[in-house]
């Protein structure tokens, strides 16, 4: 096999299919350099390199195994324990793709597989029982905690935040809208199912813009704030409950 100046290269594939005709030749030396130079430009180059991925996406090339392979082995055992890291074969026509990739390869899959372990982190710690709280459900400022009992005659179930009448309230995870109405001292209030035992609850809202059975995602606006039920002034009483007992929801949102 005719492989030329480039290690990388795997095999050629002719692009039309050869045809032959029978004649008598010279008894001359055939140039082999002129034969390989037009089979060249009438055929396709495929050529090998091997990718490193990281959660099943290419992050960056070499040219052999054993680079790879020493890549991914300097990587600490705590990171590809939360990171899936693993070489593959890469099979492309288009060489210098692959190469103009090839700056500081280690640094960058160190770089992009540290990345994503802190996003994992982040995760884990803004976890309730596997359910990710991924974002403030509204920015205001907060009036009342978690457990605060001034003013109140039972413990505060949740965190309330102020905010003006009207303010979008966002899905903070997502779920199944278990009730949107209006009940006793929460006035209008949306409850969620995340799943795994976890529920939140959006109360006081001014209005609502889910019903019960919706499908939600993180971000959707489920309502806005207001000041319905036991309320003394506009604002998101968040709560956060997890199978059916109420926890603090400042230990995953607003910390």
């Amino acid at each position: 096999m005719y492989v030329g100046d480039n290690s990388n290269l795997e095999f050629f594939t002719l692009d039309t299919e050869p045809t032959y005709t029978a004649k008598f030749i010279s008894n001359t030396t055939n140039n082999d350099e002129e034969i390989l130079e037009q089979i060249k430009n009438e055929a396709t180059p495929t050529y090998l390199q091997y990718a490193i991925t990281v959660n099943e996406e290419n992050v960056a090339y070499v040219d052999t195994m054993d680079e790879a392979e020493e890549i991914v082995n300097n990587l600490s055992e705590d990171e590809k324990e939360k990171v899936d890291v693993g070489i593959l074969k890469v099979y492309t026509n288009t060489l210098e793709t692959i190469n103009s990739e090839q700056v500081e390869i280690a640094s960058t899959v160190e770089s992009i597989v540290k990345e994503e372990v802190e996003e994992i982190e982040k995760k884990e710690v803004s976890s309730i029982n596997g359910v990710y709280i991924a974002i403030q459900p509204i920015s205001g400022i907060i009036t009342s905690r978690f457990g605060d009992t001034s003013g109140r005659s039972r413990t505060h179930s949740g965190l309330d935040i102020a905010a003006s009448t009207g303010t979008p309230i966002k899905a903070c995870s997502d779920g199944i809208v278990k009730f949107s109405g209006y009940n006793g001292s929460y006035g209008n209030v949306v409850i969620v199912s995340n799943g795994n035992g976890v529920e939140t609850y959006y109360a006081h809202c001014s209005k609502l813009y889910v019903s019960a059975g919706d499908e939600i995602k993180v971000g959707d606006i489920v309502g806005t704030v207001g000041s319905t039920g036991n309320s003394t002034g506009p604002h998101l009483h968040l709560e956060i409950r997890l199978n059916g007992t109420s926890i603090n929801p400042q230990k995953y949102v607003y910390n």
